[in-house]
């Protein structure tokens, strides 16, 4: 599903500024935490976008339903595969993967349980699925609507629903909580009303750049923490981690 900034995909300003966002940093570094306990083996990093969060030496396939994008990544990260695909028919083998990643990619498309579905037909026996998603329908707003979430979702739902299609194992842990969602709310409604026209073009040479990675990457350790102790009632994104028997 396009979304409100896929024309960005080709600026590669763009690209640099994206990848500094905190919530990114925030969610790669604890995936990656999270990767660094799983065996090694093929891997799906299932609507990277331009912001993957696998390493390439798992022996990465990254994939986005964008072929720009995949272009783009490819270009700054050699090393991997890169396929534009729908997430919704996965042009691999029944078991043909040892681990797949979903990060913010399941509340982007109307066919969700479909994507379960395709992801669990992909993994070997033991292989894994890791995602994460936003919490909460009543947090549902304007920037959600904005980047295109059709969803926010309730924990005990998405379980279940995992559990019926086949995974089992099934652990969630917090990602964040109020601050990165305040955060969010904010970086978006500035990008709206700015108009995503000034976001092309940009020049490296800019005096707000380098300020603006800093305090990215300071927020993003902040948001992570705040997210660790908040109670569920306040958390915003989770990462489940499953398995296919």
């Amino acid at each position: 599903m396009a979304t409100p900034f896929q024309h960005l995909f080709d600026d590669p300003v763009y690209l640099d500024l994206k990848n500094s966002l905190f919530s990114y940093l925030l969610r790669r570094r604890l995936l990656q935490r999270v990767l660094k306990e799983l065996p090694e083996g093929p891997a799906l990093d299932l609507g990277s976008g331009i912001s993957p969060v696998v390493p390439v030496g798992r022996h990465t396939v990254y994939s986005d339903v964008s072929a720009s994008a995949m272009r783009l990544l490819r270009a700054v990260k050699p090393g991997g595969d890169y396929v534009a695909l729908s997430a919704t028919a996965l042009p691999f083998r029944d078991g043909s993967l040892e681990l797949a990643v979903c990060s913010e990619v399941l509340e982007h498309i109307p066919e969700d349980e479909r994507v379960l579905r395709e992801i669990h037909r992909v993994l070997r026996p033991r292989g894994r699925l890791v995602l994460t998603v936003p919490l909460h329908p009543y947090y549902y707003s304007f920037d959600d609507a904005y980047v295109g979430h059709l969803r926010r979702y309730r924990r005990e739902e998405l379980s279940a629903l995992l559990a019926r299609i086949g995974f089992t194992d099934i652990t969630t842990r917090k990602v964040a909580g109020v601050l990165e969602k305040a955060a969010t709310y904010a970086t978006v409604r500035l990008f709206a009303f700015f108009g995503q026209r000034e976001s092309q073009g940009m020049s490296r040479g800019l005096w707000w750049v380098t300020p603006y990675r800093i305090l990215n990457y300071i927020w993003s350790y902040i948001a992570g923490w705040e997210g660790r102790v908040s109670p569920w009632a306040l958390t915003t994104i989770i990462l489940v981690d499953s398995r296919r028997p």
